[in-house]
């Protein structure tokens, strides 16, 4: 019994020592690791978060997008052009209405789609083409997805 007594006597860290070293050893790493970490962080550049706008400009081809509005396919003519508009505002109260161009329908592309060609401006996704009552949503072909 005495063998015990003498080596916890022996041991100056005493019961739990070598545990608490480790803990230590890991608190000073993390204490080491973390601020540089941030400072690889910081060093490296932004990146940019919003593409730049698609635009298409006179002699681009577009789609015009009429969805199942039957009025919309009747009064989108081939060979017609049509103004476009964009709407441009941060709530429905403020929002202004501008013509940025105008495109020409050259043919119908299945049940949804007419094609056209950018006549004048520059027409970018989410413009609007507009006919007396009905309008078709300009989409642009190389981002559709």
């Amino acid at each position: 019994m005495s063998a015990p007594v003498i080596a916890e006597e022996n041991n100056p860290e005493g019961k739990g020592g070598s545990m608490k070293r480790i803990k230590q050893l890991v608190a000073g790493i993390a204490m080491l690791t973390i601020p540089a970490l941030m400072v690889a962080c910081a060093t490296v550049p932004p990146q940019a978060q919003v593409k730049s706008a698609a635009l298409a400009k006179a002699g681009d081809t577009v789609r015009l997008f009429y969805g199942a509005n039957k009025q919309a396919k009747e009064e989108f003519c081939i060979d017609q052009v049509v103004p476009v508009y964009r709407y441009e505002g941060t709530s429905y109260a403020s929002t202004q209405k501008m013509e940025v161009g105008k495109v020409k329908v050259t043919k119908v592309l299945g049940e949804h789609y007419l094609e056209g060609v950018v006549v004048e401006g520059r027409i970018k996704n989410g413009d609007i083409a507009s006919q007396t009552s009905s309008s078709c949503l300009i989409r642009l072909p190389d981002t559709e997805e």
